[in-house]
């Protein structure tokens, strides 16, 4: 996580825009009664031939109330705009270890480190003996183009994220452990562990990437054993490697027809209950319903908390 809060906040709202590759979503929160956010935009638009700054400068014209008076202003990274790496923790201070990350990654990452700007967060558990930290990495002149583009909406620029990060806010009320598949189409999916509202595994797994595309007759003919096959690896790296508590429930946040032929293949193969993710209450009057917004939501919730902190 990239956190910058410069900028005093004037607005009433707080905007966090989701890039992906192929799309940019636009989620507005303004914080209610009792601290109780309300969703008053939550909207996308194609990306046209890698053209993100157009896209951004659309929904920005189109919200243009929402942007007035120097919002505060997330940006999630999707999957295909950063590189998500564990390494060995650097035997450095932490103020000097974001700092460092680039020349560390050098070769983990397709970025070269002048052109490589990272950031790390931890996970609570490790194996044994292991002191590792999970970097995060972009292109610092892709991702400077963005960034001036979201300046021109706002000085406020409180935090860039990965997908990652953006995505375990949504999973956090889960206290019994559990597996969290979440997947958008063309991307890795994730499968993530939560217990006691803190994420415990990250695994981001391209073999998956097509999961979208299957047909209800081929989930029916067990299209799904290689999602219950990831879900089970990581299920048993919690309980086994980690030593961990058993697994008690599966979470789906897919970009798949939310039918009961889901459900019932993966409970068949995994013997375990599964349901869909849900959505905050204070989101769901306006969300997409079908978890393209996540991420967007997702920032929106950590913006939140960000700025709480520095009040």
């Amino acid at each position: 996580m990239l956190n910058f809060l410069r900028a005093r906040n004037n607005s009433n709202y707080y905007v966090t825009f989701a890039l992906r590759r192929a799309s940019l979503h636009i989620v507005v929160v303004e914080r209610g009664n009792e601290n109780t956010p309300s969703l008053v935009v939550c909207d996308d638009v194609t990306v046209q031939e890698g053209d993100a700054n157009t896209a951004l400068r659309q929904l920005a014209h189109k919200y243009a109330k929402y942007c007035r008076h120097n919002p505060p202003v997330t940006l999630v990274l999707g999957i295909g705009y950063y590189q998500s790496v564990a390494l060995d923790r650097p035997n450095l201070e932490p103020h000097e270890l974001a700092a460092s990350l680039r020349y560390s990654l050098r070769d983990l990452v397709s970025y070269e480190p002048e052109d490589c700007i990272a950031d790390y967060y931890e996970l609570p558990i490790q194996l044994a003996g292991q002191n590792k930290i999970n970097a995060i990495a972009a292109s610092k002149s892709e991702l400077s183009s963005i960034l001036q583009a979201i300046h021109d909406v706002s000085d406020n620029i409180v935090a860039v994220l990965s997908e990652e990060q953006a995505v375990a806010e949504m999973f956090k009320v889960h206290e019994e452990p559990t597996v969290v598949a979440y997947q958008q189409p063309e991307q890795a999916a994730l499968l993530q562990v939560y217990r006691s509202g803190q994420m415990q595994v990250n695994r981001a797994v391209r073999s998956l990437e097509q999961l979208h595309k299957l047909t209800l007759d081929e989930i029916r003919m067990g299209g799904l054993q290689p999602l219950s096959v990831e879900v089970q690896r990581s299920g048993d790296y919690f309980e086994r490697q980690l030593r961990q508590s058993p697994i008690r429930q599966i979470i789906l946040a897919l970009s798949l027809p939310k039918q009961d032929e889901v459900l019932a293949s993966l409970r068949d193969d995994l013997g375990l209950p599964v349901e869909w993710a849900s959505y905050p209450n204070w989101a769901q009057e306006l969300a997409a319903g079908d978890y393209s917004d996540f991420a967007a939501i997702g920032g929106a919730v950590a913006t939140l908390k960000l700025c709480e902190a520095q009040t």
